[in-house]
């Protein structure tokens, strides 16, 4: 009776502990995921010059309207680029890769946002100078 009270007593800590460890792990997995996000997206904020992609926005907006202005967004979309390798070395491959798929996705938004926001304006510019009967604008605007 006691040797069986003493198998379920370690039979049970066992358990326990059996099902601790792997979360304990995950949980320190977790932490690393999240550290390599804030760390991409911070210096994607840092290294993504915005002012760049609404210019261009902009301007191809002001010169074409909005299909020359979704050339500028077509490109923010498609123009991917690699984070300084410097910021990765030394770094596992799971943080490697996180950091570097967090880095292009945030770096993508910042640049369809600011290309966006150029084309918008360089199309309300083209309008507005259509409507003021500057040419060569006024020919291409119909109202």
């Amino acid at each position: 009776m006691r040797t069986e009270l003493l198998f379920r007593v370690l039979v049970i800590l066992m358990s326990i502990l059996g099902f601790s460890f792997p979360l304990q792990a995950i949980a320190q997995q977790d932490t690393t995921f999240t550290d390599a996000k804030t760390a991409a997206e911070y210096d994607a904020e840092d290294d993504v010059n915005t002012a760049i992609w609404l210019a261009a926005g902009g301007v191809l907006g002001v010169v074409g309207n909005l299909p020359l202005g979704a050339v500028a967004i077509g490109g923010a979309y498609v123009y991917q680029p690699m984070p300084p390798a410097e910021r990765l070395l030394g770094k596992s491959a799971e943080y490697v890769t996180v950091y570097t798929d967090a880095y292009k996705a945030k770096s993508r938004s910042l640049r369809l946002i600011a290309a966006g926001k150029g084309a918008l304006g360089g199309s309300a510019v083209f309008c507005m100078l259509g409507l003021v009967k500057i040419k060569p604008w006024a020919d291409f605007v119909l109202w």
